[in-house]
C-alpha cells in the first residue's frame, strides 16, 4: 500500500509539473529558433549591402560637389542636385541600423535632423567659423541642409547658381557646402568600413549577439526598427499635417522640403523597414526575418497570428502613402486628407510592432519618444 502510495504521489508531481514546463516552452522569444541565421541574412544580405550602395552615393555626392565648387555652373548644378537627391534616398536604406558603428557616429542625427535651421546655416555662412561637431548645429549640417543650399536659395536655377558666384558671401558658402558634403562622406566611409570583413568586421559582431536582451543584436534591431517607424509616423508627416499643433500644420517641416520629394522618401523608408521584418534583400528575395521568428512563435493578435495583423498593415500603409503626391507640403496645405489617412493607418502600425512583437519576442522597448503612441 505505501509501495503504491509512493508511486502515485511520483506520478502526481509529474502530472503538475507537465503544465509548467508547457508555459515555458511558450515564454516570450523562448522558440526553438535559429536567431544566428536570421542575424546572417539581415546582417550579410541586408544592412551590408545597403551600406556599401551608400557609401557609392555619397562618394558621387561629394565627388559632384567638388566639380560644382571648382565650376559653378547650371549643369554642375543640376548634376550635385541629382546626385544629392540619389544619396537622400539610399540614406532611406540605412536610417534604421542606428546601432554599433552607426550609433558611435550618430548618423541619424548628423545626416537627418529636420527641419533645417536656415538661420543657423546662413549665421555659419556670414561668419565663416562654425564648429559641426557641436549638438547645436545638427539641425544646420547633413543632408537637410544640403537640401536648402542646393534647392532652396533661390527661385530657380541661375539664381542659385548667383550664391555660389556673384553674392558677397559666394566663396564662405561654397566651403560651407563641400565641408557638409564632407562630413557625409567621411561618417559614411567610417561606419562602412567597420561594418566590413576587411575594416571592423562588426558583421561578425552583429551575428554572433544571439539573445534578445538590450545589449543584443536583436534587441537593438527590434528597437531600432521602431524608432525609424516612429520617424515616419511624427516627423516625417505627423508633425507637418499639424497633429503635435492641435491641427494647425506646419508643412514646411517636411523632410526635404526644397527638393520636394518627402513623400517619395516616406515611400522608401517604410519599404525598408519591411524588407528588415520579412528579411528580404534588395533583389526581393525573403531570407529569414523576424516574421519566421513570430511564426515559429505562434505569436497571436486577437484569435489571428500576429504575423499576419502585421503584414496586412503594411499593406494597408503603403497603399495610403502611396497617394502621397510630392511635393508633400503643397499637398498638405491644399488636399490634407490623404495625409491623415496616411497617418492614421502608419499610426495603427505601432501597437503591433512596439507592443506585439517585442512582447512576443521577449525584446525589451529601451527608447523613449514621449509620444504616448
Amino acid at each position: 500500500m505505501q509501495i503504491k502510495l509512493g508511486i502515485s504521489a511520483v506520478l502526481l508531481l509529474a502530472v503538475a509539473f507537465l503544465p509548467s514546463c508547457e508555459e515555458k516552452s511558450k515564454e516570450p522569444g523562448k522558440a526553438d529558433f535559429d536567431r544566428k541565421a536570421l542575424l546572417t541574412n539581415i546582417g550579410a544580405n541586408i544592412i551590408l549591402p545597403a551600406y556599401q550602395a551608400f557609401k557609392a552615393s555619397t562618394d558621387e555626392l561629394n565627388n559632384a560637389v567638388g566639380q560644382f565648387m571648382a565650376n559653378p555652373s547650371e549643369a554642375g548644378l543640376s548634376n550635385a542636385q541629382n546626385k544629392f537627391k540619389d544619396a537622400y534616398k539610399a540614406y532611406q536604406a540605412i536610417s534604421l541600423f542606428e546601432f554599433g558603428p552607426a550609433e558611435q557616429e550618430l548618423i541619424r542625427a548628423s545626416f537627418n535632423t529636420f527641419p533645417a535651421s536656415v538661420s543657423k546655416i546662413n549665421n555659419n555662412i556670414s561668419a565663416g567659423t562654425y564648429d559641426l561637431n557641436t549638438a547645436s548645429n545638427l539641425d544646420a549640417k547633413g543632408f537637410p541642409a544640403l537640401d536648402y543650399l542646393l534647392f532652396g536659395t533661390g527661385s530657380n536655377a541661375q539664381a542659385i547658381l548667383t550664391q555660389y558666384t556673384t553674392d558677397a558671401n559666394a566663396a564662405k558658402r561654397k566651403k560651407y557646402l563641400t565641408d557638409l558634403s564632407q562630413e557625409i562622406k567621411t561618417k559614411t566611409d567610417k561606419v562602412n568600413n567597420a561594418w566590413s570583413a576587411s575594416g571592423g568586421n562588426y558583421l561578425n559582431t552583429f551575428i554572433t549577439a544571439e539573445g534578445t536582451d538590450v545589449g543584443s543584436s536583436l534587441g537593438q534591431l527590434v528597437n531600432q526598427l521602431n524608432f525609424d517607424y516612429e520617424i515616419i509616423k511624427n516627423p516625417k508627416v505627423g508633425i507637418p499635417l499639424g497633429i503635435k499643433t492641435l491641427g494647425t500644420a506646419i508643412p514646411e517641416n517636411v523632410e526635404a522640403y526644397y527638393s520636394g520629394m518627402s513623400a517619395e522618401l516616406t515611400r522608401l523608408q517604410i519599404g525598408n523597414i519591411e524588407n528588415v521584418y520579412l528579411g528580404r534583400d534588395k533583389q526581393g528575395a525573403n531570407g529569414v526575418g523576424l516574421d519566421d521568428y513570430l511564426i515559429k512563435l505562434d505569436a497571436k493578435r486577437g484569435e489571428g497570428s500576429l504575423h499576419d495583423a502585421i503584414t496586412s498593415q503594411f499593406s494597408v500603409t503603403k497603399t495610403k502613402l502611396s497617394a502621397l503626391a510630392d511635393p508633400l507640403a503643397q499637398m498638405i496645405r491644399t488636399n490634407p486628407a490623404p495625409v491623415n489617412e496616411a497617418y492614421n493607418e502608419v499610426h495603427k502600425g505601432v501597437v503591433l510592432l512596439k507592443t506585439d512583437m517585442p512582447s512576443a519576442l521577449g525584446v525589451l522597448i529601451t527608447y523613449q519618444d514621449n509620444d504616448g503612441d
